[in-house]
């Protein structure tokens, strides 16, 4: 019996502590969620175990290494894209070779799984879900079997409406190896929205097991308190590793405690903890690995993470406290607050019932604090990272924080300016847009409304219209995660300068605004633009070229704008036009290409006529062939391959090496109306008509492509050791051929590699490109290593 742990969750819901830590690794008393799913794996026997890693993956591996420390064998698999439920298990499925459980890695549990395993076969079942009975069964799958437990009925996460049951699905499932079968390969597929629901209706063995004992999803900062509640009190009937001094009082090793501490049970106090003179710690706090706690403070339901300062006098009641937390004397923190890693608190701050603030913030001296800081001061992270401003959509990102962004950028154009708007179609988008234009037009500001759009649709208005800058402002892909992005771009249609991102920034923090009443802006909507947009991308092609040629097209893209808005272009150029899922097939529709366009527009992705998927590389390389003649200078990226710099030259290209950030591309051509790399429908066009010069199907043009062998790694490397990281880089790679774009690229006689930090994230990137795969692959695994080490 085997056993895969689902362990690639971010936990957006427990933001500020997934912040810097995956949901895996989130503590509960003092030790990560996982540990505990390890343990019970464990104690029924189970011992070889997969674990799938996605967000933050360095962190769970270097915690949990190859599970020896634990009594058991770990192997790793990673997900480069989200895969769902399903596909992450069909990631492991050579490891798979006998009957296996799936069990989450951020859930607490105690449900025996013995008695679910002899279930199962005594069902003969193909897969057995292990069910349990909840207050509350909406975020949940509810599930209804019969007398003999096959399972009849199932829904994912109901409506009141819809819900049939208290009785809902635990994530944890008892399969047979064929499952797998079932599975698609390299695709995202869920359990419980596709796989058991085909078992439904194909009538397949698949059986639910109702579970006695105690089980909580940890999906909630509520739920995640409650967890470490019910440990205490000794709901959950797995072993608390610290010692009971008195009735529910547990204290790991080398604690120590004045003899004037006051302790009210239950508690839980970690590793080297240091409670001084005349501290009150009351009932269900958690003290996590050397924290200190300075006399007189008093501490009520407080759970504190490791290597924490609490100041003296300091009343903590409630509160969650993240990792590195420095807190100073007089401090008052209220019920429900969540406090991110490395924040910093001033003496006689306060901060009220419900806030939430965001890792490495800090909070003034005598400061109060009543509303989430999600940006924060100064001194926290930048607002702007590689692709603009990011959040999550009516969290982070408010129509309050944009009419404060908006106020902020007025402050720093003349009076009388115009500023181009744009949003894509989802509904919030174009509501912060009409925040942002009332904010602009009482600060000033002239503002052109642009209506529905994307970046290049804005890009190429600003420039025609002499705009001074423009916002547009679109819902990420997957929308499932509610990310909003804000780009700001400047006169040439061109992302911001990092200069003029610093000065927006430092605009917000000092909230210095400009409003009037003698001079308010005028609102103007351009209705023209998407039709100059189309007829100058017309004007860039050979129209008869491509109408010869009568282009079959399948193409996946966001339904309620790309469409409509690309049908008169497709329509002039005699190209035909299926919508739908690239999965669906190129060759079933008898397309010439498959196209996946992103929601904004900037990237794409293509498919030959065999349905064959052009790698990155390959694509950069059909652009390059396809803008020849047309454009005279191009900027590459450094983590881009030598060989497309080799074909560029072919080509009579200037190439000029640049940062990976879009503007350092961009700027290399400021003069050009579109950039190849950065509009999508552009250089799909540009490609059609390469392809109608030749007259050869995309597969036959891909193999005259250069081959260019590349590995990509992410490391997951905190804030703090990025510096110590790159310096040690460059202290062992001295006297080797460098290059310092971006970066760091070391050049060596079997190929390259760039160490690259990323800019929004914990992470440090690592890109090789070698002779043979297997030489980019090593090159990449042994800087990967390094970084690792370095921290």
């Amino acid at each position: 019996m085997k056993a895969v742990i689902m362990a690639g969750g971010k936990g957006t819901r427990l933001r500020p502590l997934t912040s810097h830590t995956p949901k895996p690794m989130v503590p509960l008393l003092n030790r990560p969620c996982m540990e505990y799913t390890i343990d019970l794996l464990k104690k029924h026997g189970i011992t070889e175990i997969a674990v799938t890693l996605q967000y933050l993956p360095e962190a769970i591996r270097n915690e949990f290494g190859d599970g020896s420390r634990y009594g058991v064998s770990l192997v790793y698999f990673d997900e480069t894209t989200p895969l769902g439920t399903a596909g992450s298990v069909k990631n492991c499925a050579d490891f798979l070779d006998e009957r296996f459980i799936v069990i989450s890695g951020d859930t607490l549990t105690d449900i025996d799984l013995s008695a679910a395993i002899r279930f199962h076969e005594e069902r003969k079942a193909l897969a057995t879900l292990i069910l349990t009975q909840v207050e509350t069964p909406l975020e949940f799958g509810v599930v209804m079997t019969d007398e003999n437990g096959l399972i009849n009925r199932f829904l994912e996460k109901p409506t009141w409406a819809e819900v049939f049951s208290d009785t809902v699905n635990t994530g944890m499932y008892v399969c047979e190896p064929e499952v797998l079968s079932y599975i698609e390969s390299d695709r995202e597929v869920d359990f419980s929205k596709e796989v058991f629901p085909f078992f439904l209706r194909e009538g397949k063995p698949m059986y639910g097991y109702k579970a006695e004992g105690y089980w909580s999803d940890i999906g909630s900062l509520e739920v995640y308190r409650q967890a470490q509640f019910d440990l205490l009190d000794g709901k959950v009937q797995l072993e608390i590793k610290a010692q009971e001094i008195a009735p529910r009082i547990f204290l790991e090793s080398h604690v120590r405690i004045d003899s004037s501490v006051r302790l009210e049970g239950p508690v839980y106090i970690g590793e080297n903890v240091h409670l001084q003179a005349g501290v009150g710690i009351g009932a269900y706090s958690v003290l996590g690995t050397n924290t200190v706690v300075s006399s007189g403070t008093k501490l009520s339901q407080a759970i504190i993470w490791e290597n924490t300062m609490v100041g003296k006098k300091t009343e903590i009641t409630g509160t969650t406290l993240c990792r590195n937390v420095r807190i100073g004397e007089s401090v008052m923190l209220g019920e429900g607050a969540v406090i991110g890693d490395n924040c910093r608190l001033s003496s006689k701050s306060i901060v009220k019932a419900g806030v939430k603030i965001w890792p490495d913030k800090e909070i003034g001296e005598s400061a109060t604090v009543t509303t989430s800081l999600i940006y924060g001061t100064k001194q926290s992270k930048n607002l702007f990272g590689t692709h603009g401003i990011k959040g999550i959509g009516n969290v982070e990102i408010t129509p309050e924080f944009v009419t404060r962004l908006a106020a902020s950028y007025a402050y720093l154009l003349q009076a009388g300016s115009r500023i181009a708007l744009s949003a894509c179609s989802h509904p919030f988008a174009q509501l912060l847009k009409h925040s942002i234009m009332t904010s602009l037009c009482s600060s000033g500001i002239n503002t052109v409304d642009f209506g529905i759009g994307n970046s290049p649709l804005m890009r190429y208005g600003v420039r025609g219209l002499q705009c001074v800058g423009g916002i547009h402002i679109y819902m990420a892909e997957p929308v499932e995660e509610k990310e909003i992005v804000i780009q700001f771009v400047d006169h040439d249609g061109l992302p911001v300068s990092r200069d003029m991102e610093r000065k927006i920034e430092n605009a917000y923090w000092q909230e210095t605004y400009v409003r009037t009443l003698h001079h308010l802006g005028e609102l103007h909507v351009e209705h023209q633009v998407q039709e100059a947009y189309l007829r100058a991308l017309a004007d860039r092609v050979d129209v008869a070229s491509i109408q010869r040629q009568r282009f079959q097209l399948l193409v996946e893209c966001e339904p309620r704008f790309m469409p409509t808005f690309l049908e008169p272009l497709f329509h002039s150029l005699g190209v035909t036009v299926h919508y739908g899922a690239i999965q669906e097939g190129v060759s079933k529709h008898g397309a010439d290409l498959g196209v996946r366009l992103d929601k904004n527009g900037e990237q794409l992705a293509l498919f030959s006529d065999h349905g064959e998927k052009l790698s990155a590389e390959q694509l950069i390389a059909l652009q390059l062939l396809a803008c020849s003649g047309i454009h005279s200078k191009i900027g590459l990226p450094v983590s881009a391959p030598m060989e497309l710099e080799h074909l560029a030259q072919l080509l009579q290209l200037e190439v000029v090496r640049t940062k990976v950030a879009p503007r350092a591309m961009m700027e290399v051509a400021a003069e050009e109306r579109f950039h190849p790399m950065f509009d999508a429908v552009y250089s799909l066009l540009r490609i059609l008509s390469y392809l109608s010069r030749e007259e050869k199907p995309l597969s036959v043009l891909l193999e005259l492509l250069p081959a260019c062998h590349m590995e990509k790694k992410i490391v997951f490397c905190p804030w703090a050791s990025k510096g110590k990281v790159m310096r040690k880089m460059m202290e062992e790679n001295k006297g080797k051929l460098l290059e310092l774009v971006d970066g760091i690229k070391v050049y060596d006689a079997n190929g390259w590699v760039l160490i690259l930090p990323d800019t929004e994230d914990s992470h440090v990137k690592v890109i090789s490109q070698g002779a043979t795969a297997e030489t980019a692959v090593t090159l990449a695994s042994s800087y990967a290593k390094r970084i690792a080490e370095y921290q």
